[in-house]
């Protein structure tokens, strides 16, 4: 493993060419203005002229990070996850920063670590989680971190670093980065303690953090599977199990001033009931979709496909149903679902004939198509055209079959579909 210490970074930095190359990663990210309300778009119209002067103003060290903007998000439980957005100055910084210190430490990360890093994917950390259940290790420490971003020790966070980095100018970077504070609300908040979510440069912090608790489950022989602050520990025991969860936990906690939830933090014996990880619902060897996951996609195609509007369904399922099946179905892809995404397709064009329905307003419409089809005047029938119960009409059966969404381009779940990975070595 490379342990070389590294001096003279900050003038790779503020590198034009890298300045420009963290840019793209920040238009290719999109996101949100920050508190300056300046857009991605708007940024880009000045862009050699706005890089030049970054450039200058990290040169002779006049750069300062503006206080991120703070938004919330609603999680799977209700409660609300605070974001922290930073201006799209900061974030070509916080990238270009990345860009010079990520390889540094890709050099010494795990291979347990999945999170957030180049070439490696959830699915990996899936495939690995089920693995390992094959092997024999059913006994799951699954350890939750409360608020995890937002309470890593900056002392702590910046000791690590210095472990590898001796520039004193990307230290202060980061640490300027760490401490430039929250508005909310136009209410200026300190920012005494961890990195918000959001930030360009937060994940990979967090990975140089948490790093310390790999170190040390492979130092113990433990079979870790982490993704960012997500991890879980395979044992063969639950007697093994409960030393593993009794032992992390103080690590955490003392070592690391991390807090471990008293309530979400348990064992689980998982021959005998379900754990969650990454979105996915595990029993046994068995995976399928977190039911919450399962219950927050529907409600997103409801929304989409709500009865009461009037639209061109073609659009519809090319600019909003499309992306988001697509999106979805492919992390959701890798598990024993078959038989749920064909369920799933089926119930999705059923919504999208409900649409339909609504958009024809007159059921002579409907007639229409179904004699250009070479129904017979007699087999044509009325309908209701707002009823939920005339989406399954073999009427509309017939003129929306799915041969007609497939000629649309609708994106098909099944045809998505991966399976589980096999019995690994």
């Amino acid at each position: 493993m490379d342990r070389r210490i590294w001096y003279s970074l900050y003038d790779k930095v503020f590198n034009l060419g890298n300045l420009h190359s963290a840019f793209k990663q920040v238009k290719k990210n999109k996101g949100a203005p920050g508190v300056d309300k300046v857009t991605i778009q708007r940024y880009e119209m000045e862009l050699e002229s706005n890089l030049e002067a970054l450039q200058l103003k990290l040169k002779e060290k006049r750069y300062r990070p503006k206080p991120v903007r703070r938004k919330y998000i609603q999680k799977d439980d209700g409660k609300m996850r605070p974001l922290g957005i930073p201006t799209v100055e900061d974030r070509v910084v916080q990238a270009a920063v990345r860009n010079i210190i990520e390889p540094i430490f890709e050099e010494e990360f795990l291979p347990s670590s999945y999170g957030f890093r180049p070439g490696i994917s959830a699915h990996m950390a899936l495939d690995q989680v089920t693995k390992y259940l094959q092997k024999g290790y059913a006994h799951v420490v699954d350890a939750d971190l409360q608020s995890y971003f937002d309470t890593i020790p900056h002392d702590k966070l910046l000791a690590r670093l210095r472990m590898r980095i001796k520039d004193g100018s990307v230290l202060g970077l980061i640490s300027e980065f760490l401490t430039s504070g929250v508005m909310e609300e136009q209410v200026y908040e300190e920012t005494i303690e961890g990195a918000p979510q959001g930030g360009v440069l937060s994940p990979l912090l967090s990975n140089i953090y948490l790093h310390q608790l790999d170190l040390l489950m492979e130092e113990r022989g433990q079979r870790i599977v982490r993704f960012a602050d997500d991890f879980i520990i395979l044992c063969k025991s639950k007697k093994g199990a409960e030393r593993v969860m009794n032992g992390v936990t103080k690590y955490l906690e003392n070592e690391l001033g991390l807090r471990v939830h008293p309530t979400k933090s348990k064992v689980v014996d998982s021959t005998k009931e379900p754990f969650t990880f990454l979105g996915y619902e595990f029993y046994r060897d068995f995976r399928r979709i977190d039911p919450k996951k399962l219950v927050k996609f529907k409600d997103k195609v409801k929304r989409k496909t709500r009865k009461n509007q009037t639209v061109n369904i073609e659009v519809l399922i090319k600019e909003e149903i499309n992306p988001l099946v697509r999106g979805w179905g492919n992390y959701f892809r890798k598990g024993n679902i078959k038989t749920l995404f064909r369920t799933l397709d089926s119930w999705i064009r059923r919504r999208l004939r409900m649409v339909q329905l609504r958009s024809w307003r007159h059921v002579k419409s409907l007639h229409r198509i179904l004699r250009r089809k070479g129904w017979k005047e007699t087999n044509l029938k009325g309908i209701r055209m707002f009823s939920w119960r005339s989406s399954k009409s073999p009427m509309i059966h017939g003129a929306l079959d799915n041969k007609f969404f497939s000629n649309l381009g609708l994106v098909s779940l099944e045809t998505i579909h991966t399976p589980v990975v096999p019995k690994g070595d």
